[in-house]
């Protein structure tokens, strides 16, 4: 955080929000046996999160402080809601980290110690909550954009691999409820948003509110391209593979590299690493939102413009 008050735009909040929602469905084990269950979980996970988040939503099409509002309505509410974010924020962070553990022990660094991955994610994930918000968000630009690219080539190469005729045939074991509630647990994009809200630099006023709406379209539609996609080629073992993309990239085949599940694993547990990161970030950003207008009011001083609602 090297300068008082840094500025990311709206692309980029937005692709670091995406990169983080695409990162915890890739590396977070798979609870689901069947297609049209995992289609049907992320729809309504995703659709529980909106409606949750809706007055934050609203809030950001006029306004740009969540959490300042919120002390300037009532003290105590200010630093309550800035506790209890952070603490969300904070667990999101352990779970990613632990999530990136398991994915990177079993489809990276096999036989590698849990501790030496342990020590190497939470190091990369404390250096990205380091370097701040503008850093940060660029970093999620440019992992999305890499992340992206593989995964585009590692299903363009599994494509001697797809079967449509089995997609809508396989049954499920009733387990939708326990599928929805592990979805709902790794979220926590939208406190991210609440968190890096006052530091858009907006076009229009209206801008966050857009990236927030155009965010909730994408993490329904990704993830849902990316289960059909892994079922294409994984048909019956879908439901029986841990870490389903990763076992769609083991099957890739192209000329110059026979599996491109290695890179692929890379690139998506630096992701999950950048994203732990971000969520460490933003427990300290939502302190700093209400700690500075405390110190603005304990010390007399008008409504910066930099912090304005």
């Amino acid at each position: 955080m090297t300068k008082e008050f840094p500025k990311i735009s709206a692309a980029q909040l937005f692709c670091a929000l995406i990169m983080s929602r695409v990162a915890i469905e890739v590396i977070s084990p798979n609870s689901s046996t069947a297609p049209k269950e995992a289609i049907l979980s992320i729809i309504i996970t995703e659709l529980i999160r909106f409606l949750l988040a809706l007055p934050l939503i609203i809030f950001s099409f006029k306004h740009d402080n969540f959490h300042r509002h919120l002390y300037n309505k009532n003290k105590f509410l200010g630093w309550a809601s800035a506790a209890f974010g952070a603490l969300l924020l904070i667990g999101a962070a352990v779970k990613t980290l632990f999530h990136t553990i398991g994915f990177a022990e079993k489809n990276l660094l096999i036989g590698t110690s849990s501790w030496i991955i342990f020590a190497a994610a939470a190091i990369f994930a404390v250096y990205a909550a380091f370097m701040g918000i503008e850093a940060a968000a660029r970093s999620g630009a440019l992992f999305l954009a890499a992340a992206g690219i593989i995964t585009a080539i590692v299903f363009i190469a599994d494509i001697p691999y797809f079967r449509t005729s089995e997609i809508w045939n396989v049954s499920d074991n009733g387990t939708l409820l326990s599928d929805v509630i592990t979805r709902f647990s790794n979220g926590g994009e939208y406190l991210l948003f609440a968190a890096f809200l006052p530091y858009i630099n907006k076009k229009q006023t209206d801008s966050s509110g857009k990236t927030a709406m155009y965010f909730m379209l994408f993490s329904i539609v990704i993830p849902t391209v990316l289960c059909i996609l892994n079922f294409l080629v994984l048909r019956e073992f879908y439901g029986l593979s841990e870490y389903p993309s990763a076992a769609s990239a083991s099957l890739s085949d192209i000329s110059l590299f026979k599996r491109l599940d290695g890179i692929f694993s890379a690139i998506w547990a630096m992701c999950a690493a950048l994203r732990c990161g971000m969520f460490l970030l933003s427990a300290v950003l939502v302190f700093i939102a209400v700690k500075r207008v405390s110190y603005q009011e304990a010390q007399g001083s008008g409504e910066s413009p930099n912090t304005a609602q």
